[in-house]
């Protein structure tokens, strides 16, 4: 933790130090706009609802990240005709869900103020059916042995899926908030780094020089 910290405040000395300081305000002002707050607004507030549609393209952006880089993979992978084929409904739903976030800028679709916590739980849920069927195909198997701890982390994606599909108790507004807060702390290490990365003054280099 030190080490990151350290690496954080420790910017390399530069004339251009002032890009440090317009970009941590650029990002002040982007945290003000995406704000909640702004949402019983009237028509002159035209960027009242990009906070919400921001939450929006980050949770597409997110399944298109994990149907990428995660199950596209275990699909080239699967031997199993069953396996693959429940692998294969996973991947097309999660398309399906990633093309209607992007469908709902237009607002074509609305998947209302719960979305990313029901989303999750359906990952979760899609994972650990996946999982107990590969468990019940390869039992017994010596040459694909299904260990019994993810079998156990499978039941418990299933249960916790279904809670958060069914009772979400994180709501895309709170998620804002906390891409608003990670916005800020970006901004205001930003801001120290612009000080830090000044350079040394000449007369206060002939000075300290002197002073030696």
């Amino acid at each position: 933790m030190k080490e990151i910290v350290k690496k954080l405040f420790s910017p390399k000395k530069t004339k251009l130090f002032w890009l440090y300081f317009v970009f941590g305000i650029l990002l002040i002002i982007l945290g003000v706009v995406l704000m909640p707050v702004w949402d019983k607004a009237g028509d002159w507030c035209f960027f009242k609802s990009w906070g919400m549609q921001a939450i929006n393209i980050a949770i597409a952006a997110a399944i298109i990240c994990y149907i990428a880089l995660f199950q596209f993979r275990k699909l080239m992978a699967r031997s199993n005709q069953v396996i693959k084929i429940l692998t294969i409904i996973e991947f097309i739903l999660f398309v399906l869900i990633a093309l209607g976030y992007i469908l709902n800028q237009f607002k074509i679709f609305n998947f209302g103020d719960t979305g990313a916590c029901k989303i999750l739980g359906l990952g979760l849920w899609c994972r650990g059916v996946i999982e107990v069927f590969r468990a019940y195909y390869y039992r017994g198997s010596e040459q694909n042995k299904y260990p019994l701890y993810w079998l156990i982390v499978a039941i418990i994606f299933i249960t916790l899926g279904v809670w958060l599909f069914v009772k979400p108790f994180l709501r895309d507004i709170h998620i804002l908030w906390v891409l608003i807060s990670i916005i800020y702390l970006v901004a205001v290490t930003c801001i120290i780094d612009g000080f830090l990365a000044k350079p040394i003054a000449k007369k206060a280099k002939k000075i300290s020089k002197s002073k030696k």
